[in-house]
């Protein structure tokens, strides 16, 4: 009976952590966590649209490996959306995937609107559809509760602005 729950358990945890994931098979060797000043007056993303680092940048740091798979099954997890967004989308947060120097993909996150913008689509975002065809939105595309707080926690961790 207990092999049968560790089973459960874990198929449980592999359909909820890597289902669709776009980060989990994600060839890169290093994640960079930027803070920056994006927003209205400056570059909206991490990565400007010509692809190349936004200016703004204030402070980085190299994540450790441990860090690096938990952000990027987090990222991809069906649990860390579901909630609704302000429409401010000011980032000051940024993670670029990066494979021998090269971005291979990048997120910007405003923590006060709760809404997070990637270059890979992020099934897991496509919560609370609505309408049809080419009118169809999402309703509940914001960060749940527990991801901001995770992103928050290593926000203050490093010593970044703009922690909530």
């Amino acid at each position: 009976m207990k092999k049968l729950q560790i089973i459960l358990l874990f198929l449980l945890s592999t359909a909820i952590y890597s289902q669709k994931n776009p980060f989990v098979g994600l060839k890169y060797d290093t994640i960079v966590m930027y803070d920056f000043s994006g927003g209205k007056e400056s570059d909206i993303s991490i990565i400007t649209d010509k692809g190349k680092l936004s200016e703004t940048v204030n402070q980085q740091v190299i994540l450790d490996e441990k860090t690096s798979k938990q952000l990027s099954l987090k990222l991809g997890s069906k649990l860390s959306y579901g909630t609704g967004t302000a429409s401010c989308f000011d980032p000051h947060l940024g993670f670029v995937y990066y494979l021998k120097g090269k971005v291979v993909a990048h997120v910007s996150v405003c923590l006060q609107c709760n809404r997070l913008r990637s270059s890979v689509t992020i099934p897991a975002q496509k919560q609370g559809k609505t309408g049809n065809g080419d009118e169809a939105y999402y309703l509940l595309d914001g960060m749940s509760d527990s991801f901001k707080q995770y992103l928050n926690n290593l926000v203050i961790k490093y010593k970044f602005s703009h922690p909530l």
